[in-house]
């Protein structure tokens, strides 16, 4: 039995209130003779972020009705905005892809447009682009996609600035093959930079060569004139193709990063290998904590349990093993045990860093068996009230579908426009604490009632902007 939704509507009402009200004090310093109006930017970004989120957790015929009217405030108020470029690009993909075809590709140039006002240009958003482009028609997509590239080429890392393309969100065939045929002419460790992010979105004959590319990259003389190779991101791409020989060349002559060696040496059965690459080249501490970990928890590594087990017993301070145990929750309840792995996870409180409690409890949460996740839920929510560390709080609102009842709606209570650091409409609805980053606990307190009532009264905001208009 879910909270009533009347109640839930006139909660979300009131705080709304309260972030106008805040807005408007902003909005007039006291030395000011009439309110501005930038306080009020972004609400209506804000809003249709809010309901977009709403809808994600609603029932399909909820969804639709939701997003229609997310779409409708983008519609009307989209051409106005003009905050934040990025987050306008974001929320621009976000109604993309809640759209029809046609609306989609308005949304979609929209969004590129947006990314023209961002603080630091569109260059470093150069993959909404992309994303973008999966909405416009071929003739558009292909035109979009060339110049994406262009730009990307014409920058002083190019190699970096392709592999960043090939982080698109829904980036397709036809672009990933583009993206290979622009990154092979360039210089040795260019390529593998822009290859490397692409390896697993390629057909298998271009996925081959580019994976011999990025391998080969690893041995080329040093240029201190040329881009240097982003080690860590053309390991990571190349090493889990490669067998015993490759890797025990890259070892003998070049630099790769080494704990993902090691994991791969476990992974094909020479855990001996493995480990001597953790204690010779890996370092100690968190650095060779962190690939034992991973390493024990493949098949082949089983022997190295043991090892692992006392390499993050030895971590000193306590958060420092509750930062592997959230990065790598599925293997610590793997080769320490979900009890193990919890009592590391409250450790780390006493050791002063309730962040890195809540969000290792969290990270548990979400990786342990079905039955355990209830109480593991409970647990990191108990941990979010003892300190009330905001950092954690993203962290334990995805436990959401796990918690009683009750500790959602008192998360939800304490939450909802009291965790941004300055409380306004917008933070209301969209940022730290604000309805769109809550969500999750709405589907819980009451499901599709609760989701409707509270996309009901949101519309709310609307009408503070005209009020505040009007003077």
């Amino acid at each position: 039995m879910g909270i009533p939704s009347e109640a839930l509507s006139s909660f979300v009402g009131l705080a709304l209130a309260q972030g106008a009200l805040a807005t408007l004090h902003h909005a007039w310093p006291p030395e000011a003779d009439e309110p501005g109006k930038e306080a009020w930017n972004d609400t209506e970004r804000a809003l249709a972020m809010a309901l977009f989120a709403l809808a994600a957790h609603a029932s399909p015929s909820l969804c639709a009705h939701i997003e229609a009217r997310a779409l409708d405030v983008v519609r009307r108020t989209c051409s106005a905005w003009r905050g934040d470029g990025w987050e306008d690009a974001l929320a621009l993909l976000t109604a993309a892809r809640a759209a029809s075809e046609g609306e989609a590709a308005m949304c979609a140039r929209w969004a590129v447009s947006a990314t023209w006002r961002a603080e630091k240009g569109p260059d470093i958003y150069l993959h909404a682009w992309l994303t973008a482009a999966s909405f416009l028609p071929p003739s558009e997509t292909e035109a979009l996609v060339q110049q994406a590239i262009e730009r990307a080429l014409s920058s002083a890392k190019p190699g970096y600035a392709l592999g960043r393309l090939a982080t698109a969100e829904g980036l397709g065939q036809n672009q990933a093959l583009a993206l290979f045929r622009a990154a092979m002419p360039l210089a040795p460790r260019s390529r593998a930079n822009a290859l490397a992010p692409l390896l697993s979105k390629l057909p298998d004959e271009e996925r081959g060569r580019a994976a011999s590319v990025v391998l080969d990259a690893f041995f080329v003389d040093y240029n201190a004139g040329a881009e240097r190779i982003e080690n860590e991101t053309c390991t990571a791409a190349v090493v889990p193709l490669l067998g015993p020989v490759e890797l025990s060349r890259l070892l003998d002559e070049a630099l790769p990063s080494p704990g993902v060696l090691a994991v791969r040496f476990a992974e094909l059965g020479a855990p001996g290998r493995a480990l001597d690459v953790i204690q010779h080249l890996c370092g100690g501490g968190i650095h060779g904590a962190r690939p034992l970990l991973r390493a024990a928890a493949t098949e082949g590594g089983r022997s190295l349990v043991q090892a692992a087990r006392k390499a993050l017993a030895a971590l000193d301070p306590a958060w420092v093993a509750a930062k592997l145990v959230r990065e790598h929750p599925a293997e610590a309840i793997q080769v320490l045990g979900l009890d193990a792995a919890v009592e590391i996870a409250e450790q780390a409180g006493g050791g002063g860093s309730e962040a890195a409690r809540i969000m290792a409890l969290a990270a548990l949460c979400r990786a342990a068996p079905e039955p355990s996740r209830p109480a593991l839920a409970t647990r990191a929510v108990a941990a979010y009230h003892d300190d009330r560390d905001i950092d954690g709080l993203e962290s334990v609102v995805r436990c959401a579908p796990w918690m009683s009842l009750a500790d959602a709606a008192k998360l939800f209570s304490v939450s909802l426009g009291d965790a941004a650091e300055q409380v306004t409409l917008v933070a209301t609805l969209s940022r730290w604490g604000g309805v769109e980053q809550l969500a999750p606990l709405i589907a819980r307190i009451g499901g599709d009632d609760a989701l409707a009532a509270v996309a009901d009264v949101l519309p709310e905001a609307l009408r503070w902007i005209s009020r505040a208009e009007a003077g």
